[in-house]
């Protein structure tokens, strides 16, 4: 009976754990707001000294971009930098202390030292939140940034209604990539224009093959392929500012046009 009772404490216990977003939700999110735009977070920062938006703590965006770029070796797998953040995590909720943050003291100068969290988030809260703020980053990039599509769905549609195709060649630790989706992907005016006139897509050029033979150059890379799917408009290395990707976006129409 005894073994009984403790298999279903367990199990209990498993089923009913909370999730990491559960635990952010209930743990954190008194002090961390969830998304802000990384513009309006510069702006808030750099220009009005923490005044336009007030905040208590980082956000979850920049923790999590500040995570996966600074625990850990961010050329290791998933898990393993998962692994990593926990122990960070473990130890900064015991014992706070704004000199081994990962956020830019340019930002944490604004804040106050957390208070310690010691005893109040367990060993399986740390690791589901560890794991959920790994994958924040991404998911909000993917969500507030212009659709993307597979290299096959994107030339399917580009032929089907007169668009050029736009492949975005990255590495996921390259940091001018990182810079590229957290700053001018999601950009309302960029968004505008490659929904009207592009399809998008992604390729990690560790693995993936580019078509029509098209050289792998460094990252990130833009690869411009006219609606015929057989004519290479463009390829174009390195990172650009909102404006600066926007005229490029611009001379890459004026070409198809020819």
């Amino acid at each position: 009976m005894k073994m009984i009772l403790t298999l279903i404490l367990f199990l209990s216990s498993f089923l009913f754990a909370l999730s990491g977003e559960e635990v952010f939700d209930k743990k954190c999110a008194a002090c961390h707001s969830y998304y802000i735009p990384q513009s309006q977070l510069l702006s808030n920062f750099l220009e009005h000294n923490n005044t336009a938006l007030n905040l208590k703590a980082p956000t979850l965006n920049q923790l999590s971009f500040a995570f996966k770029e600074k625990i850990g070796n961010k050329r290791e797998d998933a898990e393993a930098q998962k692994i990593n953040i926990e122990v960070f995590l473990a130890d900064y909720l015991d014992h706070p202390d704004k000199s081994k943050g990962v956020v830019s003291k340019k930002i944490t100068k604004y804040f106050e030292t957390m208070p310690s969290m010691k005893g109040k988030v367990s060993e399986e809260e740390i690791e589901a939140l560890a794991s959920y703020i790994y994958d924040y980053s991404e998911k909000m990039i993917i969500q507030h940034s212009v659709k993307r599509y597979s290299m096959e769905e994107a030339l399917q549609i580009a032929k089907k209604e007169g668009k050029i195709v736009l492949i975005e060649g990255y590495i996921p630790f390259c940091p001018w990539c990182i810079k590229m989706d957290r700053e001018v992907m999601v950009n309302e005016k960029v968004k505008e224009v490659l929904n009207k006139d592009f399809v998008y897509t992604k390729a990690n050029l560790l693995i993936a093959k580019l078509p029509l033979g098209m050289k792998i150059l460094g990252t990130p890379s833009f690869y411009f392929i006219d609606s015929d799917g057989k004519t290479i408009l463009d390829m174009v290395e390195g990172y650009g500012t909102v404006d600066e990707f926007l005229l490029l976006l611009q001379s890459i129409k004026q070409k198809a046009k020819h």
